[in-house]
């Protein structure tokens, strides 16, 4: 069973007479379990594209399928359910809340699920110990470096226990070694505990840390390759 499948999804934004498409005739699927890199430079459609797989926007033709069921069949409760009970979203800007704890961040998902409020302490305690900040429970975010903030970003991403792991631009606001840590928590994630990931990256050195790398570029998918099959040209940026 495929937990994701796209099929010839296009999304075009229409401002009064002017159409502008962003995404044309795009087709993947994600197995269960697989850490897929999308790569692309800026205004490629790749934030478009994760934006459709999260339920947070539409798309104009084609199919998405969730877990084998079309999109389209899902309410718009229950996608909202489907974010919050099986999807994890870790972005750039880490968007936590600044004047909550950590683990107060870090359980802020569950607020919306069906798990017991007796199990809320547990679980953002387990996950802030899979991403090594159990020393840093009760501090708040302002106290924390740009890579301990994005390794909270990634545990409240966890605490729900989600099919998959969306993780944007996880690195664009960090130092190479912050970023190599947060890339090597990610691998660590899917390599000892079997988490669904799909990276959205501009850079070849974070999409190489993918097992798969699916290459967008104005809208189309250009190439959708193992990693070890990459032939990468020199320079580590997409520009």
């Amino acid at each position: 069973m495929s937990l994701i499948k796209i099929e010839h999804v296009s999304k075009t934004y229409s401002n009064g007479e002017t159409e502008t498409p962003v995404l044309e005739d795009v087709n993947f699927e994600i197995q269960k379990g697989e850490f897929v890199a999308i790569m692309g430079p800026s205004g490629s459609g790749k934030s478009t594209l994760l934006n459709i797989l999260g339920f947070l926007d539409g798309y104009t033709s084609g199919t998405y399928l969730f877990e084998d069921r079309p999109a389209h069949e899902y309410s718009s409760d229950a996608q909202a359910r489907i974010r919050n009970q099986k999807m994890g979203f870790v972005f750039q800007s880490f968007q936590l809340l600044p004047r909550m704890t950590v683990k107060e961040n870090v359980m802020l998902p569950l607020l919306y699920s069906d798990v017991p409020e007796a199990e809320w302490a547990l679980r953002a305690e387990t996950a802030l110990e899979s991403v090594g900040l159990s020393h840093r429970l009760d501090f708040f975010p302002p106290q924390l470096s740009g890579g301990e903030k994005q390794r909270v970003a990634i545990a409240r991403s966890l605490v729900v226990n989600p099919s998959v792991i969306f993780a944007d631009e996880p690195t664009g606001n960090l130092d190479s070694k912050s970023g190599q840590k947060v890339m090597s928590i990610l691998q660590n994630l899917h390599s000892k505990f079997g988490h669904t990931i799909l990276l959205i990256t501009h850079e070849k050195t974070t999409a190489e840390n993918a097992q798969r790398i699916i290459r967008i570029r104005d809208g189309h998918i250009e190439s959708d390759e193992k990693v070890s099959e990459r032939r990468f040209a020199d320079g580590g940026y997409e520009k």
